[in-house]
């Protein structure tokens, strides 16, 4: 029932066309929206993960948008309403590369999500005030902005990353090493890495008491098979990528610190060239071997 006047000015009830209809649905652990412009009801899933701030720009006055690399959703990109405000609820937490404690509402079908809280696990603000620790994380987040599919949960390159943060902060003078222990295992995770055990067509194990050859097709060879054509590979960088096999990227940087110099520049030439292959394009960010 409602009241409606008429043009006599009585004041009269009269009874609904309709019934109303609630809009709103509700199922139990989500949060249901309610679209304006359709009487739909969408489901609003909300997201509780770790994740690791990669980057981060302007929306609108107010808003920042947040690129991240969760351990449980992959990477996202995400609104922060309100971040640029002085007085903003999530402070510092969305700084590059600070381990984060994230909450998330994701709408289905949508690529962006909406950040509820992020609380600050680990802050590495520090590492961003050296010059060529920044260039390494940049270049960095922009590896897996490009070889990590979104929404993709991804465990191994989740800990392989914070290991490599950690590795950072622990050995700043170690940044290019570490940073070529990311770029391998990078290209591995992606099934781009060629495999440096055993020759492609005879099957033959390999070793590092002889060079291997890698042919345009990144496939590896031993020499009988190459005839000797192709970008030879020093038994010194074979012990390097053999080695990231089994070493965390903190060991690794300790263990080939005082030789990496004579190393850096074929092993970067190396990674560069598959990574170039496997992305048709130079990464704007890359960073270069020293020579």
């Amino acid at each position: 029932m409602r009241l409606r006047i008429n043009f006599a000015g009585l004041c009269v009830v009269a009874p609904l066309r309709e019934p109303l209809v609630s809009r709103y649905q509700f199922t139990p652990g989500r949060k249901v929206a309610k679209n304006r412009k359709d009487t739909k009801p969408f489901i609003v899933n909300l997201v509780t993960t770790d994740a690791i701030v990669l980057r981060s720009y302007n929306l609108a006055e107010a808003d920042r948008i947040v690129v991240c690399l969760t351990r449980d959703a992959g990477l996202v990109r995400a609104v922060a309403k309100g971040a640029r405000r002085m007085k903003s609820r999530f402070g510092a937490a969305l700084e590059p590369f600070t381990v984060i404690r994230l909450d998330f509402y994701e709408r289905e079908n949508r690529d962006l999500v909406t950040i509820s809280r992020a609380e600050i696990v680990k802050s590495n603000f520090e590492l961003a005030a050296q010059l060529e620790v920044a260039e390494v994380l940049g270049y960095m987040a922009e590896l897996i902005g490009e070889f990590a599919p979104p929404h993709e949960a991804n465990d191994k390159l989740y800990r392989m990353l914070n290991a490599c943060v950690e590795a950072l902060a622990a050995a700043p003078d170690a940044a290019n090493l570490v940073l070529r222990y990311f770029e391998i295992w990078m290209l591995r995770l992606a099934g781009s890495f060629p495999d440096v055990r055993e020759c492609v067509v005879c099957g033959t194990a390999l070793t590092t008491a002889q060079p291997l050859y890698v042919d345009f097709e990144s496939a590896v060879r031993c020499a009988k098979c190459s005839r000797g054509i192709g970008t030879t590979l020093m038994p010194a960088i074979q012990q390097l990528l053999i080695s990231s096999q089994r070493l965390g990227p903190s060991e690794f940087a300790n263990t080939y610190r005082a030789s990496f110099t004579q190393t850096d520049t074929e092993l970067g030439e190396f990674t560069h060239r598959l990574i170039v292959r496997a992305l048709e394009r130079r990464p704007r960010t890359m960073v270069a071997p020293a020579r």
